[in-house]
């Protein structure tokens, strides 16, 4: 078998190496008492799974070399001296699912690239990021399990983890369109169906235009014209007109007007969009059918609409209520010149709306139930 050899430095500056056979799955560097330690050749093991440095005295660590490990499922860099780490090497390491950098003196760690697929272990004092359309990928519940932090003394963190989503209008202070629009279509790459409507109200809200994030289609279309020549404020101002023209074609087509702020687009180019938005709120009133069986009724498709939003979440109503709750919302859009439809069922299980996807159903769902941070 073919050998690699990884050289590593001593607080003295004394070099030492090691060498591995390039087939080898794992390689084990713990305890070198290694200060720096030069990864080149780690780019020839792709049967690598697992790679252990912890408990050495590393200072820095360039992880581009394992840009290649493609079966990479394991990193552990534990008890160092790291004050900084760029995991954005990692980002083709599809088969990542662990990372240990706990008891290190990191200040801060973006996420990002390994956002979508690893869970990490890191100490309670990092302040945590991600770029902001990962906003709403994920629960709470699931970012508890994604990213465990533990105390000084290896005790675990019991508070949730807090994650900085990262405005792009920020990240353009420090890096150029070109590298944000790189960073986003990387990450839009990897993102199922499912997550769609998520990432749309990531991604609209991280560009400073909450307002439009209702776009209920896949959000690549809304950096369609965009290119890396540009500056960052055209870019955004190509993704603003792309965002109208593509909520202006939702609203022909009976689509939903959810997480539309009517109010933020007055002053905007966007406000042409408000009487077709008024005119399809009152229509997705008049479309719901409510499911009855026995005293039981169901609001979920009620709640996928704008006023069923707003009064059933200023009623502090749930997903489902009895016949009284019906008569209270029933009253309540009386008084707003609207008329609630029911209809007697076998079973109180909606399927969503056909006017709005499934994306947006599951992310509507969990946003109300209160699941995102």
């Amino acid at each position: 078998m073919e050998e690699i050899t990884i050289r590593y430095w001593s607080p003295h500056g004394r070099q030492e190496e090691t060498k591995f056979h390039r087939e080898h799955s794992k390689i084990d560097l713990i305890m070198r008492a290694a200060k720096r330690i030069d990864l080149s050749d780690v780019r020839m093991c792709t049967s690598l799974q697992t790679l252990d440095l912890s408990h050495n005295m590393l200072e820095e660590l360039d992880l581009t070399p394992l840009t290649g490990c493609s079966l990479l499922k394991q990193l552990r860099i534990r008890s160092n001296h790291l004050t900084r780490l760029d995991l954005w090497p990692l980002l083709d390491c599809m088969s990542l699912s662990e990372i240990d950098i706990s008891e290190n003196r990191l200040q801060n760690l973006d996420l990002s690239p390994v956002f979508l697929r690893s869970s990490v272990r890191a100490d309670s004092s990092v302040v945590l990021s991600a770029d902001a359309l990962l906003h709403y990928v994920f629960t709470q519940d699931e970012l508890n399990r994604r990213f465990q932090l533990v105390r000084g003394d290896g005790a675990p963190w019991t508070a949730h983890p807090v994650i900085i989503w990262m405005e792009y209008a920020d990240l353009a202070h420090r890096i150029e369109w070109n590298s944000i629009k790189k960073r986003i279509d990387s990450l839009l790459c990897m993102m199922t169906e499912d997550n769609w409507f998520g990432v749309q109200r990531g991604l609209l809200s991280g560009l400073g235009m909450e307002e439009l994030a209702g776009f209920d289609g896949n959000p690549k279309q809304l950096l369609k014209g965009t290119d890396g020549n540009m500056s960052f404020k055209d870019a955004r101002r190509v993704v603003f007109d792309n965002a109208i023209e593509l909520l202006e074609e939702q609203l022909e087509n009976g689509g939903p007007t959810l997480f539309l702020d009517t109010d933020r687009m007055r002053e905007t180019r966007a406000s042409k969009l408000i009487p077709g938005i008024a005119e399809r709120r009152k229509q997705e009133v008049e479309e719901v059918i409510l499911p009855v069986k026995g005293s039981k009724v169901n609001l979920e498709t009620l709640w996928m609409t704008h006023y069923g939003f707003e009064i059933l979440k200023a009623l502090r109503l749930d997903l489902t209520t009895n016949l009284e709750g019906l008569h209270i919302v029933r009253t309540s859009f009386e008084e707003l010149g609207m008329e609630i439809q029911t209809q007697k069922a076998s079973t109180v299980s909606p399927a969503y709306p056909v006017t709005v996807s499934r994306s947006m159903y599951l992310h509507s769902l969990n946003y109300i139930q209160g699941k995102y941070d």
